[in-house]
């Protein structure tokens, strides 16, 4: 046990409170203990009739300066649900506490953010402080929170036609033929209402999972469309490309070597006759990377969200890459906005959906085809304008798919 405890990778203080977390569930929950991280966090809650009502988002953290699309998204769908029911939002973050994501700081963020006076933030030390209502709404926003209330579902904690599944992508590809990737895989067959995001992912998720989710649960990924608007009003005349890749080393399914790999191979059949180009990453921090042909990738890292924006003004050429049937947003943002963007395809779920997006097979010399092709059409055009994607193409509207959701939830 001791060996055991040395490799879970926890400080003392999570390692106690996981314990604790044990303790408190009821008898039946206990087999789920040691599945996953966020098991048994939902198991030991305490549930009264007498409560005020709300709607209970499930996160893993809200962190100012870590709110990418996907957490934005989740914390809209959270916000559409608590008003269209006319109750207050609380978000519960299933992740131990660290310095910056505490209660104080995410809720400070989020009211000022999102508009929300009222919400409330319980972290996961004082989940079991709290009181919840046995008619509350619960949404999940990613697996690891539909697991945990899967897991509170199973022993009759929390009713399960009570729980929205937010689905964003398809996790169980996040962790290949493992543990993790049977746990998000079940959550899709929990019994939950599924709300998902994007038609390409709804496609999927039905011929993989056998799933009848109803076309109108799916909606189309919201697009900053007035900063898109406002980057292609900045586009000026350029002779030199700039090429920007948006790297995340660290998720597997953005494929940081493959696009390093291409974008050698595109520098390489540029050759001597290439134009004036500029290389540069977005995503995460790495160290300059030597392309070929005395051009170097060079790291942003991590871009604030108005700098994103003014940096994509720009930019010519992107390659962003995702190994997965949601629709990532940067392809996205560059196309709306003027630039050209190259990207792998994905069981034929990314093609068509922007006449600026280039899908292709996820290999370097296919990708480094479309990226030679790219900055050769870009070199010495006028900029594009901003297009935004055609209407339905990727979805409905995010509102009437809520409602759409809400119409099949007990609700009372």
């Amino acid at each position: 046990m001791r060996e055991v405890l040395k490799k879970d990778g926890l400080t003392p203080a999570q390692r106690t409170l996981t314990q604790a977390e044990a303790q408190a569930a009821v008898p039946n929950a206990r087999p789920f203990s040691g599945l996953a991280s966020t098991s048994l966090t939902l198991a030991g809650i305490r549930l009264t009739p007498d409560s005020e009502p709300r709607v209970n988002l499930v996160i893993g953290e809200v962190r100012e300066g870590g709110v990418f699309a996907g957490i934005h998204t989740a914390l809209t769908v959270g916000k559409a649900l608590g008003e269209r029911l006319g109750r207050p939002l609380r978000v519960v973050m299933l992740d131990y506490t660290s310095v910056d994501n505490d209660q104080a700081s995410a809720e400070r963020f989020i009211r000022d953010s999102f508009d929300l006076p009222d919400v409330t933030v319980v972290t996961r030390e004082s989940l079991r402080d709290g009181v919840f209502g046995t008619t509350d709404i619960w949404l999940a926003t990613h697996s690891k929170t539909a697991h945990a209330l899967q897991v509170a579902c199973n022993i009759g904690l929390i009713d399960r036609h009570r729980v929205v599944y937010l689905v964003q992508d398809y996790e169980p590809g996040f962790s290949a033929w493992s543990t993790e990737s049977v746990l998000a895989t079940s959550t899709y067959h929990a019994g939950f209402v599924p709300l998902v995001n994007s038609v390409p992912l709804w496609r999927f998720l039905c011929a993989e999972e056998n799933l009848d989710i109803d076309r109108d649960l799916v909606f189309a990924p919201s697009f900053e469309e007035d900063r898109l608007r406002a980057a292609a009003e900045a586009r000026t005349p350029s002779h030199t490309v700039q090429v920007l890749f948006y790297a995340r080393l660290t998720k597997h399914r953005n494929l940081y070597a493959v696009g390093i790999a291409a974008l050698r191979a595109a520098v390489l059949a540029l050759g001597a006759d290439a134009p004036a180009l500029r290389f540069v990453s977005a995503g995460e921090q790495h160290d300059p990377i030597d392309l070929g042909g005395g051009h170097t990738l060079t790291s942003l890292g991590r871009l604030a969200w108005d700098d994103y924006f003014t940096f994509l003004s720009t930019t010519q050429v992107l390659l962003s890459l995702q190994q997965s049937p949601h629709p990532s947003h940067p392809p996205f943002d560059a196309a709306i906005s003027g630039a050209r963007a190259v990207t792998n395809d994905f069981h034929e779920t990314r093609g068509g959906l922007h006449p600026r997006i280039m899908a292709v097979p996820a290999d370097p010399n296919s990708l480094a085809s479309a990226l030679v092709s790219a900055i050769q059409a870009s070199v010495d055009t006028e900029p594009g304008g901003y297009l935004p994607v055609a209407a339905e193409l990727l979805g409905g509207d995010l509102a009437v798919a809520v409602d759409a959701a809400l119409s099949r939830l007990t609700v009372d």
